[in-house]
């Protein structure tokens, strides 16, 4: 069935093809004709309305009640513990500057496996 719909897709791609055997003539495509290039002004322009209308959406979603009220309903806030869990008194070692610090000595993975012999 599906052979039948092709060869009928095809006759009739074939029949409904313009005849053209005339000389084909060479006309090279300008492409600066056809692209459209906006000035700074509309650009600015653009982003100043894209920027105002966005800061105005979220401006109004934040402060619309409906929706503060379903954030503090189902929105969980994390907090960081001042103190370790347990009987330490010390204070939590993410609360320190110096815990964000990317390590020196960090391994690299080795390029070829030794192999042991005995």
């Amino acid at each position: 069935m599906k052979w039948v719909i092709c060869g009928l897709v095809t006759a009739a791609l074939v029949v409904g093809a313009p005849a053209t055997a005339g000389d084909i003539e060479f006309r090279p495509v300008d492409t600066k004709k056809l692209v459209v290039q906006p000035s700074k002004t509309a650009a600015n322009l653009a982003a100043g309305t894209i920027n105002l209308v966005g800061q105005t959406t979220a401006s109004s979603l934040e402060n619309n009640g409906w929706i503060k009220t379903l954030n503090n309903i189902f929105s969980v806030k994390k907090t960081e513990p001042k103190f370790q869990a347990g009987p330490s008194s010390l204070p939590s070692p993410n609360t320190f500057q110096s815990t964000k610090y990317q390590s020196y000595n960090t391994p690299v993975m080795p390029i070829m496996q030794p192999v042991n012999r005995r």
